[in-house]
């Protein structure tokens, strides 16, 4: 996966603490799996409401098909 080298400005309280835990290596490898969760919550919180609104006009729309089944299914005399 490509990667881009970015510059950011943290309080040195939440660095020391990410390289207490993780080791100095290990600051990037832990602000790319906080920012992948983050972003992930994010984005199931954003498509939530679309999900739920697609998942509505579903069920309308097969309520209207059982009405309109019997017109297509008959048969008719041509």
């Amino acid at each position: 996966m490509p990667q881009t080298r970015l510059n950011i400005t943290l309080p040195t309280p939440i660095v020391d603490d990410i390289k207490a835990l993780f080791g100095q290596r290990g600051v990037s490898q832990f602000l790319e799996e906080a920012a992948r969760d983050k972003l992930a919550e994010i984005k199931k919180t954003t498509y939530k409401g679309l999900i739920e609104g697609y998942q509505a006009a579903t069920d309308e729309t097969v309520e209207v098909l059982k009405k309109f089944e019997y017109a297509v299914t008959e048969q008719r005399d041509v």
